[in-house]
């Protein structure tokens, strides 16, 4: 069902790590848990002193010269800050904490990784299977060195990057934007939070004639909070374009608050933190993602690590480059230029034809041997999007559309009607196959010709 291309996002939605980690938690059969059941798995050892790991803090303690030597009970750093110093992660700010932890969960539900009931979602499945099974389940076991989730694999960063952008196009926006902007542009907090409306502006003006009913309360709801971060930042230009609610008649403030204000020499500061909470997890997650990197200037590295300050990288340009040559926004561009423009940012070497049905039924295969259902039949877009994943990873520009294009062929001549099962509707996310064991090796034996007919 086609849904609303905007997510809220939070401002504790800072490493894209916790995820991995979420996923990890969760029962692969899908099966439901108490938040009480998931919780404490999320806090150990992701939450512990990183004190308490010896090797861990042996590594690491030379580099956090933000900590005094203190004392073993002492639960700061965590182990998740010092894995992410451990890991020189291109930044070491996150916003979860033991006493937090719960927030993991409720990041995972908003992204639609985990389900109301706690059961992981077809789309946090994919997710799981690039994790390294044997190395998370040693790292949750309590070996905090097993494993490093912040430290994102190709693949993985290709996963965020097409599922942020299908739930966000927020993020596909400022994507575009940051790849414009002039090589070495300092963006500090504020140019962040100014970017971000804009392109949520753009968003909500792009899709206001297609709003499905249903999705009528949360469009509403994401334009008055357009219209209050551009309160909150004063572009009045842009609060004329939105029409929304924008922010509430403020709270009364009582007479001896405003004296004690005055009598300090201060003076009602204006609140930026809508347009902080939607701008910052963004740009976080795209430094997390290599679109984004810390700023140079005069500091060492590991302050800049932990600043609010970004320069666009040369990725975002490759993206630009690719991107202005795909028509489509949205889905139609996810579905038929995603691969191209992400192998060209993450500086993939992409050879070969993509809709050669020789390579992409191979992929295809690849991803069934891997996420296929047990019983049943499963999502062509699954199948399609972790075949994608795999192939530009391996330099190949497989599109979404090169799979939904191959198995129609199949279904409209019925050359292997023996080896391809088909159920559900035509459509890439409406569609649900299943193959039969020899599908590749009786695929290689039908000519091209014999799909087209």
């Amino acid at each position: 069902m086609p849904r609303l291309p905007w997510t809220k996002f939070q401002d504790f939605y800072l490493r894209l790590g916790f995820l991995k980690v979420l996923m990890a938690v969760l029962n692969p059969q899908r099966r439901s848990a108490r938040n009480e059941a998931i919780i404490p798995r999320l806090e150990m050892p992701l939450f512990e002193a990183a004190r308490a790991h010896p090797v861990l803090w042996r590594w690491v303690e030379p580099r956090m010269y933000w900590y005094d030597a203190g004392s073993m009970e002492s639960e700061k750093p965590s182990v998740a800050e010092a894995l992410l110093v451990a890991g020189n992660c291109p930044s070491f700010l996150f916003a979860v904490t033991r006493a937090t932890a719960y927030k993991v969960l409720d990041w995972g539900h908003n992204l639609e990784l985990a389900g109301r009931a706690n059961q992981i979602t077809e789309r946090g499945i994919l997710l799981r299977h690039l994790l390294p099974q044997a190395s998370s389940n040693r790292f949750l076991a309590g070996d905090a060195m097993a494993w490093n989730p912040f430290q994102l694999e190709t693949a993985e960063r290709l996963f965020f990057l097409y599922h942020l952008a299908e739930l966000d196009e927020v993020t596909l926006e400022l994507i575009d934007e940051l790849g414009r902007l002039p090589s070495g542009t300092v963006i500090e907090a504020g140019d962040a939070a100014r970017l971000t409306c804009h392109a949520l502006v753009r968003v909500l003006e792009r899709i206001k004639g297609e709003v499905q009913p249903h999705d009528i309360p949360a469009y509403r709801r994401a334009r008055d909070l357009a219209t209050t971060i551009a309160q909150e930042l004063d572009l009045p230009d842009l609060v004329g374009v939105i029409g929304g609610k924008g922010r509430r008649t403020p709270k009364v403030v009582r007479p001896s608050a405003r004296r004690s204000a005055f009598a300090a020499g201060g003076r009602e500061r204006q609140t930026t933190k809508n347009a902080d909470h939607q701008a910052i997890p963004r740009f976080e997650q795209l430094v997390d993602l290599g679109f984004l990197e810390k700023d140079g200037c005069d500091k060492s590295y590991s302050e800049l690590r932990r600043r609010w300050r970004y320069v666009p990288t040369d990725a975002s340009r490759r993206w630009v480059a690719v991107r202005m040559k795909i028509q489509g926004t949205g889905r139609e561009f996810l579905w038929n230029g995603f691969a191209s423009a992400a192998g060209a940012a993450f500086h993939l070497d992409l050879h070969g034809e993509s809709d050669d049905p020789d390579v992409v039924g191979h992929y295809l295969w690849r991803a069934y041997e891997t996420v296929h259902r047990p019983v049943g039949h499963t999502p062509l877009e699954s199948l399609a999007l972790f075949g994608m994943l795999l192939a530009v990873t391996d330099g190949r520009p497989v599109e979404m559309a090169s799979f939904h294009r191959l198995m129609m062929a199949i279904k409209r001549t019925g050359v292997l009607a023996d080896r391809v099962y088909f159920a559900s509707g035509n459509a890439l996310d409406k569609m649900f196959v299943a193959l039969d064991n020899r599908f590749l090796e009786s695929l290689g034996a039908v000519s091209i010709r014999d799909l087209e007919c």
